[in-house]
Order: C-alpha cells, then structure tokens, then sequence
C-alpha cells in the first residue's frame, strides 16, 4: 500500500475489524475512510497535534509549530523557535491568544499569531506547582475554563487564562503516566495512558470523578503493545457516536510482539471499553507508526501519527470521515 496517498475504506477491510472478546468477527460500519490530510508530500520533523481556529491550522512538531491560513495551502514553519519538545497548542477565543505546552522547556507560552515571532511564558507553575513537561492542554468552550496536564504526577490545571480563579486536581493516587485531556460533551476527561484507564470529572470543584477501566489491560507501561501491555492510551475522544482510542504502540517497545494491533480503536461506550467490544481500525492506518493526539471537527476526526523510530520521516496528520447516508 502507497500509505503516502492511500485512502482505505473501512467496508473494504472489514473483516480486520472485530471485537476483542468475542470468536466471531464484529459488524462493520462502511462508509468510514481514512486518508493523508497534511503534509501531502515529505514528512514533518515530529507530529503529535493539529489545533483549529477558524481558517488557520496549527502542527505541534517537536521543536517547531507548522501553521496555514486555508485548507489549500501548504504547511509554513512558524518563526517562533524558542520550543523544545512541544506537545500541543490550543486557542483561547477570549483572549484571542494560542496556548502551546513548550514541554522540554516545562512551560506554557501564549502567541497571538503564529505567523509572527512574538511570545510570552505563561505559566512554569500552576496553583504553587511546578510544571513538569506539560503534555495537553484544552479549552472548554461552555465555561472559559482552560485546563493543562502534568503528566508524570497526573496533576489537571484549571484556569482561565491569565486571570481569575485557579484549581488542581491531584490524581497521582489513581494514576501513572497521563499524556492528554478531552472535552467531549460538556465534560473534562484525563487520559490515563499507562494504567489504560480514562477519567471522567464529573465535578471538578468537588474533586468528583468515576474511572473507565480498558480491557486486557496485562502491566502498566509507557509505551508497548496489545499482547505485552493492553492499551496504553495516547488519546481518547469522541466523533459522530463513537469513542475513538489511540495507544502507544512501536517496534521499541512491542518486543516480538504486533505493535499494530489495537493500536487506533473505537466503541460506543464505557462498558464496551472496559469488556473489549469495540472495532480494531489500525489497519487503516500506516504500520509501525503511532497514532497519538485527536483533533474532531465538523470536517472529520484529525489524527496525529508520530514516528518513534525515525522522526521526520513519515510524520502526518490523517483524517477520519464518516459518509453520510
């Protein structure tokens, strides 16, 4: 397959699609394809996000942010350099200000224009706590409120802004390595990568929060594979009825194992997650490559694929549809 130019159709291939706990192979929606959104030609140096704000479009590509201003035009690199090992960015429509998390550098910066080289630091603490390469970071649109990710502690940040009131919520009891957050009808969610698990808030100035728990989980681990870890979660979000699921799957860390398999998955519900029924789409994806951040849109479900052997030679975004019927 020219995975460079494919677009796969997930009628075509639908016998790779099944549940995990049953014999049997699962139905099979058609009409869903994926296929290369950005860039068309070459790779970027790293890929682990893709934000919208109107025309514009932001990559998170390591070092480097990669921006355009319309669909048809190609990637330009930002002139703001001072990021190392960045994750993600968000956009704050009331201050009308992007928020990136310069991970290596374990801050939050502000920009205005990705176009132009003026920046700010934020924040390299929140709530009298250090950040310790902040990995995601959301803007709920409902209420204002920001929120960003220590991953290693597990610890959520409320804010808004450069103002007003700020909160933590503290999960380091409950969880290990947590790299992204979600918002999804209304309610924050954290990503419990190496305990598989995801979190929903469902009271945030309570403390309160219920825990999905993955099926096959077999160890709690960074990165690996189906066979050796269970998932281990990159992202969790959700698109037009499903939960869509990325896990850190790479030939590093998969041993002998398939690092494909399971590695971009969706389901309907908590229970499907936490008894296995849900479809298998990594085969619509480029092997041994790792489906990380998810963006959903009115235009499909974006999703960054990150290369952990050999950055810069086969990072992209891809995009999900839906056909309509």
């Amino acid at each position: 397959m020219n995975i460079s130019q494919s677009i796969v159709t997930l009628g075509l291939l639908g016998s790779f699609c099944f549940s995990v706990q049953a014999d049997e192979k699962g139905s099979v929606l058609d009409g869903v394809s994926i296929q290369r959104y950005v860039p068309q030609s070459g790779s970027l140096p790293a890929c682990t996000h893709i934000t919208r704000h109107g025309e514009t479009e932001i990559v998170t590509s390591s070092d480097r942010l990669f921006y355009r201003t319309d669909a048809q035009s190609p990637l330009i690199r930002s002139p703001i350099d001072v990021l190392v090992d960045a994750h993600s960015v968000v956009f704050n429509p009331v201050e009308k200000l992007f928020y990136a998390t310069d991970t290596g550098n374990h801050r939050l910066i502000t920009f205005a224009d990705p176009a132009g080289d003026t920046w700010d630091t934020f924040a390299t603490s929140l709530a009298g706590i250090k950040l310790q390469r902040p990995h995601d970071i959301v803007f709920d649109d409902a209420t204002g409120w920001m929120y960003a990710l220590n991953p290693n502690s597990s610890e959520v940040f409320r804010f808004k802004g450069s103002g007003g009131d700020l909160a933590v919520l503290d999960l380091s009891k409950h969880l290990g390595y947590s790299r992204a957050l979600t918002i999804a009808n209304g309610t924050l969610y954290v990503i419990g990568s190496s305990h598989g698990v995801v979190v929903e808030v469902t009271d945030f100035e309570k403390q309160a929060f219920q825990i999905h728990t993955s099926f096959g989980k077999k160890k709690n681990a960074v990165a690996g594979s189906w066979q050796a870890t269970g998932l281990v979660l990159n992202d969790v979000d959700y698109y037009q009825g499903h939960w869509y699921a990325t896990s850190y799957f790479c030939l590093t860390y998969a041993g002998n194992e398939d690092c494909d398999e399971h590695k971009f998955i969706r389901f309907k519900t908590w229970d499907d997650l936490k008894t296995g029924r849900w479809d298998d789409l990594s085969s619509l994806l480029p092997s041994k490559i790792v489906p990380y951040f998810l963006t959903p849109h009115a235009d499909g479900l974006d999703i960054a694929m990150f290369s952990h052997e050999a950055r810069g030679q086969a990072d992209w975004i891809y995009r999900l549809t839906l056909a309509t019927h």
